[in-house]
């Protein structure tokens, strides 16, 4: 599940802030998908691949709206200096924790199926992980931002990873407050349990 993980926030983290069209949204992330797969493959120093695959995807992601979606209704209670210093801190763990998995990966595949439309302000890509044993469908979603499309959630075998995130941080948020969420997001540790 780990490596699912990796896979999910490798094609995320290379889809960031760069304008997408709704109909270059399939040929653009299957090229850069294939290009994050060849640079798990390389013989690139593995400290290296992680700066080439942010470089591929980043700006695709819109992490202030993956902040503000995880982190729900408590977003609208923080002040301007918390916003900033929520969506800062959100980022870099999402980027650390990619990090710290990219570490898992072996050798398996990924795999661009389909672009779906659910609404005319929802896209999906379809992927798939191809493991040695069983293949993990993993999905992009996308919405509009202007006259581009942006990822605002990764769901990785059916779990949403900002829903996810919504449920820890709001546990952490509610039980242990704002500055504890910050410091936790700076670690590697969210959950309210731990």
């Amino acid at each position: 599940m780990k490596i699912l993980k990796v896979l999910a926030l490798c094609g995320a983290l290379l889809i960031s802030a760069h304008a997408i069209s709704d109909a270059d949204i399939e040929p653009v992330m299957s090229q850069k998908v294939a290009e994050a797969v060849n640079i798990m493959r390389s013989s690139i120093p593995k400290d290296a691949k992680p700066a080439k695959i942010f470089a591929l995807f980043d700006g695709y992601f819109d992490y202030k709206m993956m902040a503000k979606l995880s982190l729900a209704k408590h977003y609208a209670s923080l002040s301007p200096a918390q916003i900033a210093e929520f969506d800062k801190a959100f980022e870099a763990h999402l980027k650390r924790s990619f990090i710290e998995k990219l570490s898992l990966y072996t050798d398996q595949d990924m795999k661009v199926l389909s672009k779906q439309s659910p609404s005319d302000k929802r896209r999906v890509l379809k992927t798939q992980v191809i493991g040695e044993q069983k293949n993990y469908d993993i999905d992009f979603k996308f919405y509009p931002n202007g006259s581009d499309w942006r990822i605002y959630d990764v769901d990785i075998v059916g779990v949403s990873l900002i829903q996810t995130y919504r449920s820890q941080l709001g546990d952490v948020t509610q039980s242990l407050g704002f500055d504890e969420l910050i410091k936790r997001l700076n670690s590697t540790v969210i959950n309210s349990g731990e």
